[in-house]
């Protein structure tokens, strides 16, 4: 059996969900894959390609601390399997991440949620279990060390495009003229530690910044093609981005926002800080195509990705 779990694309919403305020969020088809096969020879392997990460072979009294296998037994041990044994009586498992890397790279397209769903679903299928997305949330928040608002997992879980607002995913009708492009920087972030960073920040800020965005989070959810706001969420993210050293306007991604600017478009960083992608938006065609002629003239890549209509699913 092969699992698959599309990445995602925040569209606004970053660090202002934490705080309660609506995201709206894209999955994209960039698809983790995870491929199941049993067998009755007591030998359970492990492989993955994208994630570069040795194969293991093991017995089935153990759960296995390699990488390879680390959702497997994060998962095992959430629902308090002791050894693999528990599962079945013997299996290959192969995860390919490969369309979240690049030249072996992270893009930050949400790999590890997408991994997560896949492995959960296939092995919720071995024991006849139901999937349930809060317990994939769980799984993948204690992965993370208790960061995270899930809505990595929930954008991938569903497809399409989504708004998250305090654990709970509504369908968000996409306005069919508001255009957009992927661009990743060059350099890979780590999602977790600037989270950590926000976190200590938010304890001591009264600036008021982090309510700012979270105003224009909500009223881009009512409003998404109001260029406008697009624009001043973009300030207000640079703002609160400076004022909680967060890194997220690196010096790419300031590129990016004059390229933008200079092309008539709004354009924003999608990930927590450090770098990974950013999106360029436009109800304007033509302005859009020409941000890409520029931006490709850079040492950046442009992200040939589209919306991921379905979550996951599962194949024969």
């Amino acid at each position: 059996m092969k699992f698959t779990a599309p990445g995602k694309a925040v569209l606004w919403g970053e660090y202002a969900v934490l705080a309660g305020a609506p995201a709206a969020i894209m999955a994209v088809n960039a698809r983790a894959q995870v491929s199941i096969e049993t067998h009755s020879n007591q030998t359970w392997r492990f492989s993955s390609a994208g994630f570069e990460s040795p194969r293991i072979s093991v017995q089935g009294d153990i759960l296995p601390t390699a990488p390879t296998a680390g959702f497997t037994t994060a998962i095992l041990q959430h629902w308090g399997l002791m050894q693999l044994s528990d599962l079945c009586n013997g299996m290959n498992l192969h995860t390919d991440s490969s369309d979240f890397f690049s030249t072996g790279h992270k893009l930050g397209l949400g790999s590890s949620a997408a991994v997560c769903n896949a492995t959960y679903t296939g092995l919720c299928y071995l024991l006849d279990k139901e999937p349930s997305l809060a317990e994939a949330q769980q799984i993948h928040r204690s992965w993370q060390n208790g960061k995270g608002s899930g809505l990595d997992v929930a954008s991938s879980w569903f497809g399409g495009v989504i708004s998250y607002q305090n654990g709970v995913a509504q369908p968000f009708n996409w306005p069919r003229d508001l255009y957009w492009q992927l661009v990743w920087t060059g350099k890979s972030a780590q999602t977790a530690d600037h989270i950590t960073s926000f976190d200590t920040w938010r304890q001591t800020d009264g600036s008021g910044l982090l309510d700012d965005l979270s105003t224009l989070s909500s009223q881009l959810c009512e409003h998404p093609i109001d260029d406008g706001l697009l624009k001043q969420y973009q300030k207000a993210l640079f703002a609160l981005d400076q004022s909680a050293k967060l890194n997220i306007f690196t010096t790419e991604h300031l590129s990016l926002v004059k390229l933008a600017a200079f092309c008539g478009l709004a354009y924003k960083p999608c990930g927590a800080g450090g770098g990974d992608i950013g999106i360029a938006l436009s109800q304007d065609k033509d302005a859009l195509e020409k941000f890409r002629s520029k931006v490709s003239n850079q040492n950046f890549l442009l992200l040939d990705l589209e919306m991921a209509e379905h979550g996951i699913t599962v194949k024969d």
